[in-house]
């Protein structure tokens, strides 16, 4: 019977929740509603914990992995199957193209590759990722990208993946991940490719001079770290 009461008080309190989510906009409270929604039922009841558990064997050489950034877990957010969930701890498999997930914390060891054609976006850390499932395959890869807004109705998107090779200096076979970008634009509703100079000047021919000037005075940027180039570039012709 007790059981039977606390199910219902948990229906209620989400049919509550979801009309407080159609009257109004999102707002920090909201937020720490469906998280406390998400905590008292159990995280383990969530529809978005479907997927294949997330294996890794990589033997890599030092300071290299598969991940985004590194392999540890960090706060993000993510819309599955039109549902916003908050707070959950995620990693991005740059690699495979996988967003992962560790449900139970940061002490458990489990974790769980989503699944990517629910995702419609996450977000970690700062960083927002669109999942495009239907650009022309024949021009751009489909799957993840991060979205940066560059100014004057002017979108960029960066396609993060990483080659594999295997380094043989070592007394055994070990594993080193190169870190690879593309670039797409979004302007006046159509997608265009970015990765080079002369595609961006095409782009934007009244500023041919400003992105000249721009590459030649942070070529090392643009070496050492593109994306950050690329949004700085962008936010410098289009604001």
């Amino acid at each position: 019977m007790k059981k039977l009461q606390k199910k219902s008080l948990y229906l209620i309190l989400f049919g509550i929740l979801l009309n407080t989510h159609v009257i109004y906009c999102q707002t920090s409270n909201e937020i720490s509603t469906y998280n406390w929604f998400d905590k008292n039922i159990g995280v383990e009841s969530l529809d978005f914990e479907n997927g294949p558990a997330h294996l890794n064997f990589d033997r890599t050489i030092s300071n290299h992995n598969r991940y985004y950034i590194s392999q540890d877990f960090i706060k993000g957010n993510i819309r599955y199957n039109d549902q916003e969930y908050y707070d959950l701890l995620l990693n991005y498999d740059t690699y495979s193209d996988e967003l992962i997930l560790k449900p139970y914390g940061e002490f458990n060891t489990t974790k769980i590759n989503l699944i990517r054609n629910n995702i419609s976006s996450f977000k970690i850390g700062t960083e927002k990722f669109i999942n495009f499932k239907k650009l022309n395959s024949t021009i751009f890869r489909k799957g993840y990208y991060e979205e940066f807004p560059a100014g004057n109705n002017v979108v960029l998107y960066i396609k993060h993946y990483k080659d594999k090779k295997k380094n043989s200096k070592e007394e055994i076979d070990l594993i080193e991940f190169i870190p690879k970008h593309e670039f797409i634009i979004l302007k006046e509703g159509k997608f265009y490719p970015a990765n080079d100079k002369k595609e961006i000047i095409a782009l934007f021919p009244d500023s041919k001079r400003k992105i000249n000037d721009f590459y030649l005075t942070y070529r090392n940027l643009k070496k050492d770290n593109t994306p950050l180039f690329m949004k700085n570039l962008l936010k410098y012709i289009n604001n």
